[in-house]
């Protein structure tokens, strides 16, 4: 199945971590291009991270060597290079603090290994069932029960591109697990203030309220605008037509392109005058949707669309469905798709949450940015204290 190609993003979040292993790797390349107190960074080590991050990123040979390119390339170069001195002092003061790995510490990564094969299974199934529901019932290529077998075959797959094996990951999952073990340890008495939290509640509730676009991007919402639920009978202009106005519009020929709009929109003006009156005449909105809708977003969407004032929808629709009352149909409403019918079956108002209500939330995101932010003035100590010696000539 093609769409299993998506599952690329999982493992690259979960290979992310792979840095810690690079010094697992072949040292035929044994030219040293670094020191980090005195322990050596290799050639081979530093390769085998660059590859990961040429083949993640497409970098070809083509690409390597052209010349326009040699800036971009030494840039990246000097980047793999950070990264492994920063991954051999992580290592170093974890391993000089008391923190190594067991064979407890194998065993729990051997689980989270298979938790790993398990949530790729979990979204391949769910993926299929999408897919299916799609396609109206059709059988994927997929039989009940495979979906484990297929993941953990995408993942030896993945794997032994990057050329490591399965023992091998685990042990940088172990090796993972007991740097973040080290680093929580030495983070664990920092929190934020009651202070600190009502300032952090303040700055962003005002700004999710100037700007509802953030809200799904924040780690606690505090801000929840007003929205109304509807659902709408679009009668469609030819895609063409579509298409046509939109370029007159990108090459700035406004009045142009509005005269042509409304000139295509009278020849489907009946249509959708037709389907308004018989909305307006109590027909069941649902089948007029199923009888005269062209927006496929329509299809076996039982829920409609949730609209809120944040540019989502184009600005007449939005306007319009803000408008209504619930259960009231619109007139016409004019867009650069067509003609909309639109129905209102919910409204919500807008709600603004109260530190009380959000305190804990609030407080553990506080927390873990102030703890991210005490980890990386250790980082930087260490990285000004330390005896670093660089070979950048030798990449």
């Amino acid at each position: 199945m093609n769409m299993k190609r998506a599952f690329a993003f999982i493992l690259v979040l979960v290979l992310s971590i792979s840095i810690f292993g690079c010094g697992m790797a072949s040292d035929s390349e044994d030219t040293v291009v670094a020191k980090v107190n005195g322990e050596k960074i290799s050639k081979g080590e530093f390769n085998a991270l660059y590859d990961q991050i040429k083949q993640r990123y497409y970098i070809t040979e083509e690409i390597e060597n052209d010349p326009e390119q040699k800036e971009m390339i030494d840039e990246l170069k000097a980047g793999v290079l950070e990264q492994l001195i920063t991954e051999k002092l992580i290592d170093q003061n974890t391993t000089k603090a008391g923190f190594v790995v067991t064979d407890d510490t194998i065993n729990e990564a051997r689980v989270e290994f298979e938790n790993i094969i398990a949530e790729v299974a979990k979204q391949m199934e769910e993926m299929d069932k999408a897919m299916q529901e799609e396609e109206e019932g059709e059988t994927g290529d997929s039989q009940d029960g495979d979906y484990l077998n297929e993941a953990k075959a995408y993942i030896e797959g993945e794997l032994n591109a990057i050329g490591q094996t399965q023992d091998e990951y685990i042990e940088i999952l172990a090796k993972q697990m007991v740097i973040d073990e080290y680093i929580q340890d030495m983070v664990k008495d920092v929190e934020a203030d009651d202070q600190e939290i009502q300032a952090h509640y303040e700055e962003s509730l005002q700004r999710q309220k100037e700007n509802i676009a953030v809200i799904p991007y924040e780690v606690v919402q505090l801000y929840m605008p007003k929205e109304v639920r509807v659902k709408h009978v679009l009668v469609k202009l030819p895609q063409d037509e579509i298409d046509e106005y939109n370029t007159m519009v990108a090459e700035g020929k406004e009045e142009e392109a509005e005269k042509y709009l409304n000139e295509k929109l009278k020849a489907i003006e009946p249509k959708a005058e037709e389907v308004l009156e018989k909305a307006r005449s109590g027909e069941v909105f649902e089948e007029l949707i199923r009888d005269y809708g062209e927006d496929p977003g329509m299809e076996n969407n039982d829920l409609g669309y949730v609209v809120r004032q944040d540019n989502s929808f184009v600005p007449e629709f939005e306007e319009a469905a803000f408008k209504l009352e619930e259960g009231e149909i619109s007139d016409l409403v004019t867009t650069s798709f067509g003609y909309h019918i639109i129905k209102l079956y919910d409204r919500n108002p807008e709600k603004v949450y109260l530190l009380e209500e959000k305190y804990e939330e609030v407080k553990e995101a506080m927390d873990q940015e102030k703890k991210m932010d005490a980890w990386m003035l250790i980082l930087e100590e260490w990285l000004e204290t330390a005896e670093i010696k660089r070979y950048e000539k030798r990449l």
